[in-house]
């Protein structure tokens, strides 16, 4: 985990140095967004890979979950502080519906409240019971959202290759999303012809 998260900081620092545009507040506007987004990724793509990851650090799935939920939320929440900081305003925390491309193209507004009530659900799952699962999907549409948000506007994504990289990683969470939909269907499956 502390690779990945060496690797993810030092791609975006990579990333920040080759186009050195705008202060340093514009940097963590950028490198908060961009390992923000790779911790939700990684978040995404360890779920299909729970006892894999138990077999290799010797640790519950759900701790490695947590770290980068965690990571995850505290840079996606860093990105629009800086940005407010930034442009003195507490509008970028609003979803804008005034078109089709502007909500799409400001996507990560509505993602970021997504993401928050996702966690909530799995923070108080015991008391929302079996439908925390069904609110804890509310990840994945955060995600597309943030995709779409990060190749319309995203300044470090302007390159056709560049957005090439959000596309590769939102089919990634898909085909994850599917498996886990597979597994869990054999799962019941199983379950039904032991009873």
């Amino acid at each position: 985990m502390a690779l990945t998260g060496l690797a993810a900081v030092v791609l975006v620092a990579t990333s920040i140095v080759l186009q050195p545009f705008g202060t340093p507040l514009d940097w963590v506007v950028r490198g908060a967004a961009m390992l923000g987004y790779l911790a939700v990724f990684l978040t995404a793509i360890t779920s299909a890979y729970m006892r894999e990851l138990f077999q290799l650090l010797g640790r519950p799935f759900i701790k490695v979950h947590h770290v980068y939920s965690v990571a995850g939320l505290v840079l996606i929440t860093l990105h629009p502080l800086a940005a407010a900081l930034r442009s003195s305003s507490l509008l970028v925390f609003l979803p804008d519906f005034s078109s089709f491309y502007q909500f799409f193209s400001l996507g990560g507004r509505p993602a970021w409240y997504l993401i928050g009530a996702a966690s909530l659900a799995a923070l108080y799952r015991a008391a929302v019971g079996q439908r925390w699962r069904l609110i804890h999907y509310l990840n994945y549409v955060a995600f597309f959202l943030a995709t779409v948000h990060a190749i319309l506007i995203g300044t470090d994504f302007v390159s056709l290759a560049m957005k090439g990289v959000p596309v590769l990683m939102a089919l990634a969470v898909v085909w994850v999303l599917v498996r886990k939909r597979i597994q869990r269907r054999k799962v019941q499956r199983r379950s039904r012809a032991a009873q």
